[in-house]
């Protein structure tokens, strides 16, 4: 497990390594110079898009082929992938957190604030990618970015106009409006929907992969 880690990581500092320095001055810039502290928060997104981007370097180097040769289990493989994404989703959630004191300095927003946002949009990122790992092991991670482009594009057109009826708008205030003011209870249940569909994404990422013939 931990050489396929390494493995990975290797990947990412010999290929990603520069872009990774640079997104990180960029972002800081840009969120230091609009005062827009949704820069801050979007670290995690960055990091776990260069995950699913190791797929394409796998492929180009026919690694899933030489995987199957390797003493170990496919199960192995698939879970040193999750462990990754965890480590570069938590990497974006770290720097959040370091950035949430000149987010206050910048717009006033005060810190603990930044940290329950920055928590916030963290477990929905990990939602996010946990579910694109077992397309990307489908389909390949192109046409998982396109899927989950359009699932975006339809779950946010549906949340919208649903906002803009007046009845279904309330239904979505009852059902979600109570995390504004209950941050604590809100994020504790986001955490175990996190944690439930990692559990099912990694049962079905596990059960593609040993399927799939290389």
């Amino acid at each position: 497990m931990i050489g396929l880690l390494k493995k990975d990581l290797f990947i990412l500092r010999r290929v990603y390594m520069k872009n990774f320095f640079l997104v990180l001055a960029l972002y800081t810039a840009l969120g230091v110079a609009l005062k827009m502290t949704s820069f801050f928060n979007l670290m995690s997104w960055m990091y776990g898009f260069y995950v699913i981007s190791l797929f394409s370097v796998d492929n180009a180097c026919h690694w899933d082929f030489y995987a199957a040769t390797l003493p170990v289990s496919r199960k192995a493989v698939v879970t040193a992938k999750f462990l990754l994404l965890g480590l570069c989703v938590a990497a974006g959630q770290i720097y959040s957190l370091v950035m949430a004191p000149v987010a206050c300095l910048l717009v006033g927003v005060p810190v603990l604030e930044s940290i329950w946002t920055s928590l916030l949009v963290t477990l929905v990122l990990v939602i996010y990618f946990a579910v694109m790992l077992p397309l990307t092991y489908a389909f390949g991670p192109e046409k998982a970015r396109s899927a989950m482009l359009l699932a975006l594009v339809v779950v946010g057109g549906g949340i919208f106009a649903a906002a803009s009826l007046g009845d279904a708008g309330g239904l979505l205030t009852a059902m979600f409006g109570w995390m504004e003011t209950s941050l604590v209870p809100g994020i504790g249940v986001l955490a175990g929907a996190a944690a439930a569909v990692c559990l099912v994404c990694w049962l079905a990422s596990c059960r593609i992969y040993e399927k799939k013939e290389f």
